[in-house]
Parts: structure tokens; sequence; C-alpha cells
């Protein structure tokens, strides 16, 4: 498995402080399954705690740690990306990074509020598509946005962008409201991946897919489960245009998307 979605860099941001604990996440991801993840720093603690330069440095120490304690995962550089009105210049600056430099970008869209309150999100992301990027949206179904207008996620997926969920919220971790839009993205075809956001070698946010992974096979089944996990994430890493990866067609929604509000009964 491929988890494109990493805390694991230590001393960076929010995830391990010690090296000691990266390497352990490392350790836990690879006996479940994972055989590489991507290191997604959030870009406001690289730009104002440390540099691009400094996180590829401890990125390329975590590669050798992990190799020393024949653990059979590589870490990959990426970014998570708040969304701002600096984001498309700072990409051309290269001080926001991409998913492994592919056209590929993790992007964290504002967690509260409508999107017409921050009025720089719809320009950002047309600004980055038309630098011939792909936005990946990082755990849209915590996005209150999204989750009070469902059809704001659908348009943007309708105009090439994808959608990334994250172990957590399957699991429950965020709430019964999170986890119901979860199973709603996940029956209406609107994830493309799953990863673990992990931050920690300890619960509750550690690295393990197989749960959430059960969890997403019960809706969509086992196939297209394996290619939010194996297929898409790899093909991303490798670059590939999104219109050369059969999982990822055009947006077929199943059913009207109803908003989070209303979903609290459903299972």
């Amino acid at each position: 498995m491929y988890d494109l979605h990493s805390h694991i860099l230590p001393g960076v941001d929010d995830g391990p402080t010690s090296f000691e604990d990266a390497v352990e996440i490392a350790r836990i991801a690879a006996a479940n399954g994972t055989r590489a993840m991507l290191a997604t720093p959030h870009r406001k603690d690289v730009t104002e705690l440390s540099s691009v330069d400094y996180i590829r440095e401890v990125t390329a120490e975590l590669n050798c740690c992990i190799r020393d304690e024949g653990i059979p995962l590589s870490v990959i550089l990426g970014m998570e990306n708040h969304i701002d009105a600096s984001l498309p210049e700072d990409v051309a600056a290269g001080k926001a990074l991409n998913m492994n430099g592919s056209r590929y970008i993790l992007v964290e869209m504002p967690f509260f509020g409508e999107i017409e309150e921050h009025n720089y999100v719809e320009g950002a992301l047309r600004e980055l598509q038309a630098q011939g990027l792909i936005p990946v949206f990082a755990h849209p179904e915590r996005i209150e946005a999204f989750l009070r207008q469902p059809a704001l996620l659908e348009r943007y997926i309708g105009m090439g962008m994808l959608s990334q969920l994250t172990r957590g919220s399957l699991l429950g971790h965020w709430g019964e409201e999170v986890l119901q839009f979860s199973l709603e993205l996940l029956r209406n075809g609107m994830a493309h991946l799953l990863s673990s956001d992990t931050h920690s070698p300890r619960p509750p946010r550690t690295p393990e897919l197989g749960e959430a992974l059960k969890i997403t096979a019960d809706i969509v089944g086992w196939r297209k489960a394996q290619t939010m996990v194996v297929d898409v994430p790899k093909a991303i890493l490798q670059d590939v245009p999104p219109q050369s990866i059969p999982s990822i067609p055009s947006i077929e929604v199943s059913r009207p998307l109803r908003p989070a509000t209303q979903l609290s009964s459903s299972v």
C-alpha cells in the first residue's frame, strides 16, 4: 500500500517529536502492509519554523534510520498545503511542494465556514489548475463547507480535482457526522484515495490502514478499495495523468448527496 498523507517527519509540525517515534510509525505502517509513505508536513509550519531544504534533510536522515532498522518502507517528500491566496505563487517558487514532485498537490481547505467566506479559494484552485496541477483534497469529509454543501465537492471533482479520505474519519475518531459523510462519499464515488494522516505511533492517529480499508471495502468492494491504497496513490507518485488511471472515472454520483446534517441516521 501507498499512504499519501502522513506527518511522520520528526520535529517539523504536530507529528512526532523524535526520530525514534518516527521510525516506530514506519515500523507499524510496514507491518500493516504499507510500503511507501508520503511525508506531508504542514506548509504553514515549514514556512514559519523551518524550510524546504531542512525537511529534505530530515526526510533523507529518516530514510537512513528506517533502512538501518531493516524496515521495508520508504518515505517520500510532499506537503499538506493549506489553501490561501499565496499558494500558487509559493508552488512556483518551490516553497510549497507537490506530491513527489508530480502534477498532483495535496490541498487542505479551510476547516470552518462557507467557501464564500474565504474569497481566495476559488481563485487559488483555478490558478493551481492553470499551472497544470491537480488539487487533491485532504480529508474533505472534515471540511465544514463540504459537509454543509456536498454539491460543492462534487463540482470540484467534476473539474478534475481528487478527494482523499482519512483513516480516522472511517474509524469514527472525528465523530458520527464525519463518519456518515465519509460513507456517503464512498457510496457516491467521491473518494479516490485512502490515507492515514498519521501523527504518532500511539493511538488514535496511528498509521495502520487495514481496518479503514475493510470498512471501505464493505461499501465499494475489495477491488475498488484496493485501488484507493495501491493503484491510485502509486500512479500519483509516478505522475501518471488522471485520464490514464482506470480507477479514476468521470464522476458518477449514484444518488443525490445530502448535507451532513441529514446523515446522522444513515448506516
